[in-house]
């Protein structure tokens, strides 16, 4: 398997060093994003080489960011796999009469394509995006804080090649069923084997740590706003999970060892996880979307 050097350093996920394992980790993203930081963006561009199957990247941001993005594009359009586009979504309200930054306009310049719409948190990777999909574009979804490693797109692109009508992703938790009772999804395990060889019905995948959609992947209800604001606003990793397996597409992982991700702050930024997680979110979605879903849930139920 294909790894750049600060990959193959980095702390696997799961295995804890008290102590040194975060000095460590600290140590090695601040080197990380040092040579993130050389990167020229005039020495980047999309792909130029004909193909059959475009990829189309994907992510979104917010205010406090709009100034630190610049280092996740840096590293989406160094990827070993050039993207054919890469598309940041901003949510109208919050960017109503603010001027982007420079680095934003740089990249502009590249090729980056800056796209306005309602503020529907993840899910603005991909709610205007799906039903613009064309047959031979794949969708990559991203996070904005994130430095992502070179080969990542062309991991996820060398799975699908093997399981065409999967969902890849980098980073998947896998559906766990203890004490008769499912667990809390943001518990389950990212370590497992499962979806790594065989493609699952169970995995979790995260969305914005490198996602991979094919086209028609998902079930008619993924860009159904009222559904997402109802029930699954900001938990839209539960949401694509159901909306996946409702349309009886499985999900695969890249590789089994996924490595601690590198963010370009130090901060870790996953409030939305966190508060899923301690409020009961995930659970309480989970619980909805199994009544709303059922084929699906049965789907996920099936390979126990």
């Amino acid at each position: 398997m294909k790894m750049d050097f600060w990959e193959r350093v980095m702390l696997i996920e799961g295995v804890r060093i008290p102590v040194l394992g975060g000095i460590l980790y600290r140590m090695l993203c601040k080197k990380a994003r040092k040579d993130v930081e050389k990167i020229n963006i005039k020495d980047l561009s999309l792909n130029k080489e004909p193909r059959e199957t475009e990829l189309v990247f994907t992510l979104t941001s917010f205010p406090d960011r709009i100034d630190t993005v610049q280092y996740t594009l840096r590293t989406l359009f160094n990827q070993s796999m050039k993207p054919d586009r890469v598309i940041l979504w901003l949510a109208e309200e919050e960017f109503q009469g603010v001027e982007l930054p420079q680095s934003i306009k740089d990249f502009q310049s590249i090729g980056l394509e800056v796209r306005y719409c309602e503020n529907m948190f993840g899910h603005k990777r991909y709610y205007k995006l799906l039903p613009e999909q064309k047959e031979n574009e794949l969708i990559v979804m991203f996070d904005d804080d994130i430095l992502f490693q070179k080969y990542t797109v062309e991991r996820l692109y060398d799975k699908w090649e093997k399981y065409p009508d999967c969902i890849v992703c980098e980073r998947g938790q896998v559906m766990t069923f203890t004490d008769n009772k499912v667990m809390n999804p943001g518990r389950w395990s990212s370590t497992s084997a499962i979806g790594v060889n065989d493609p699952s019905f169970r995995i979790l995948a995260s969305p914005g740590g490198a996602c991979l959609l094919p086209y028609n992947a998902l079930y008619k209800d993924a860009t159904n706003t009222a559904i997402i604001n109802e029930i699954a606003l900001k938990t839209g990793d539960i949401w694509l999970m159901f909306m996946a397996v409702a349309n009886d597409t499985k999900i695969i992982r890249s590789h089994k060892n996924h490595r601690t991700f590198i963010q370009y702050e130090d901060k870790q930024t996953v409030q939305l996880g966190h508060e899923a997680i301690y409020q009961g979110r995930y659970e309480k979605t989970f619980a909805e979307l199994s009544k709303k879903y059922p084929h699906a849930y049965e789907n996920m139920m099936s390979e126990f």
